[in-house]
This record gives structure tokens, sequence and C-alpha cells, in this order.
């Protein structure tokens, strides 16, 4: 059986997105706040926060080729609170229904004024999420945070020893 290129998108988005929630299985909610030794590192939570943010802004490049502008619905916790990863899965799950919604409507090969094509834009998205997956790891390593089995096969992860 032939998938369509729409078809093959959203595998693709499941199975890069399905890595970022297997991830979020291993961690504990105090996780979120781990960083990397120095003052200008970005924590685990902030790495989450601009995978969804960038996420829920990205239809309007598969539709008309081009951003309206950033914006994350993830709101921070309260002071003193921890943000429970349950929130950040739950924002993420609420993400992908508008992105799938997205991708069903995209005209994968249509191209826009600007040059640009959808599928040129969902390329965008996924160097996007990997590139949060490359800054994870880094804070896996550093923070001796768990590593999930389809990021040790993926990313071919593992711990001295292992």
């Amino acid at each position: 059986m032939t998938q369509t290129i729409s078809q093959s998108v959203q595998a693709h988005w499941q199975e890069l997105r399905g890595r970022t929630y297997d991830l979020l299985d291993v961690l504990v909610d105090a996780d979120l706040n781990a960083r990397l030794p120095f003052p200008e590192s970005q924590n685990v939570l902030y790495q989450f926060y601009c995978m969804l943010g960038t996420q829920e802004s990205w239809p309007p490049v598969l539709l008309e080729g081009r951003m309206r502008g950033w914006a994350c619905s993830l709101k921070p916790a309260s002071v003193g609170e921890a943000l429970p990863i349950e929130r950040v899965r739950r924002a993420m799950e609420a993400g992908d229904v508008r992105l799938r919604a997205a991708f069903e409507q995209a005209e994968w090969l249509h191209v826009f004024e600007n040059g640009n094509t959808p599928l040129a834009g969902y390329y965008r998205l996924v160097e996007h999420e990997s590139h949060h997956h490359g800054q994870l790891i880094n804070l896996i390593y550093a923070n001796d945070l768990p590593i999930p089995a389809s990021w040790a096969d993926s990313w071919a992860l593992t711990r001295d020893g292992e």
C-alpha cells in the first residue's frame, strides 16, 4: 500500500513526538527544573515549552506559508510550586490534535508566494523538535536523568557500563 504525503507526515510526527512523550513518561515533576551548570542554561521545562509553542504556532506555516506570531498555551506554575509533567503532556496532546487538523488540510506540495511549501514547513518543524531533543540529551546526561528506551535506540544513547 502506498502512503500519501499526508499519511507519511502524520506517521512521522507521531513517531517523533512519541519519543517526546516517552521522555515525559520517565521524568518526575522536579526534573523539569534541571539545567546545565552555567547561568545561561535553560531548564528541561523550557525545552518542552519551546517545542509546544512552536507546534501551536505552526499551522499557519503549513496552511499559509508564514507564521502569524509565536505563543505557547502552557502557563507556569504558581510561585513555589512545581509544574506537573501531566500538565505539559496534556498541553502537548491538545497541540497534537490541532496540528493533525492542519496536516489534514495542508496541500503538501503547494508553492506559496514566498516559494515555500507546507512540506518544507514541516521539515522545519521537525528540525526544531529534533534540536530540542538534542538539548534534552545534554540535560539528561548532565543531570543523570533517565534515558527512555526509544531515545537510547533512536539517538544511540548509553551510560558508561551499559
